[in-house]
């Protein structure tokens, strides 16, 4: 699965499954959000590289979904600019759900990209995977994800009070769900709506 979005300045982006050659893009985008202190409730970067290559030979082990956002006319590690990753529930029983983490530099934030990330994952993650709800969590005070998750059919089920505690603060965690099929009867009322 590959898609292709131009901007508005001209910069294609191409949208498609991670490689191994994509890791270091990836991870560098990672510890780029930590050093933001705002979005992520981990305190260090990942650095070293059995960390980096262990996180990726697990996504093809558990055969999760994990889509990259690339400029391809830059050279690795600079190329990758997002990436968007579903993972699956460490509960047996939970198997028809997947867990959602999104990372867009900060850049290219506000040009669609995490929007187009999601939507090829939530896709994926039902037809690859057999997916049935995705769910996903973020700090209260995010209002620009929380403004997007909401805008692509995500619904706030809960709030985790005081769940992470940075730099002497407490931060409140946003709990949100989309059942897939949900989601995509909306895409196709969507698609309708533009053909009248």
């Amino acid at each position: 699965m590959k898609k292709v979005l131009e901007l508005k300045n001209r910069e294609k982006i191409i949208f498609r499954h991670i490689k191994k050659s994509d890791v270091e893009g990836v991870w560098d985008n990672f510890n780029e959000v930590i050093e933001e202190g705002i979005y992520i409730p981990v305190f260090y970067p990942v650095r070293t590289q059995l960390e980096k290559e262990s996180w990726y030979h697990n996504i093809k082990k558990e055969n999760e979904i994990c889509f990259i956002a690339e400029l391809p006319e830059r050279n690795p590690p600079y190329n990758i600019i997002g990436h968007c990753e579903i993972s699956n529930s460490e509960w047996d029983a939970a198997s028809h759900v997947g867990l959602l983490g999104i990372i867009v530099k900060r850049k290219y934030r506000d040009l669609g990209i995490g929007r187009n990330l999601i939507d090829i994952a939530i896709k994926a993650s039902k037809h690859l995977n057999h997916k049935e709800k995705i769910i996903l969590s973020c700090f209260s005070n995010n209002e620009r994800a929380k403004h997007l998750y909401k805008k692509l059919g995500f619904r706030i089920i809960g709030i985790r009070k005081n769940q992470f505690y940075i730099d002497s603060n407490y931060y409140d965690e946003t709990l949100m769900e989309i059942w897939i099929d949900d989601y995509l009867k909306n895409k196709e009322i969507e698609i309708f709506l533009m053909d009248i």
